[in-house]
């Protein structure tokens, strides 16, 4: 599978306007790109204002189907991965 994905960051911090910085092309079955898309996320969630996301819509939809069907236990797992939670 080919995705197109999308990287936004901040035009400037003292807005909240945001624009693509670049296009990224991943290769690889449905489900390792959803993971990979997390994990990139996740990397990101202390970023003001940077995220990727997915070029199409469908694929998006999808990637939010997958993830709702995620048990707490896995989705704990793939936001924390091996580190220990106080």
């Amino acid at each position: 599978m080919i995705a197109e994905i999308e990287y936004w960051d901040k035009v400037s911090y003292t807005t909240s306007a945001s624009e693509i910085k670049r296009t990224e092309t991943w290769y690889n079955t449905k489900e390792e790109i959803f993971k990979k898309f997390d994990k990139q996320n996740n990397r990101l969630r202390y970023c003001n204002g940077s995220y990727f996301k997915f070029q199409d819509e469908t694929l998006n939809t999808e990637y939010l189907n997958w993830y709702k069907s995620l048990s707490e236990s896995i989705k704990f797992n793939m936001y924390y991965g091996n580190g220990v939670v106080d």
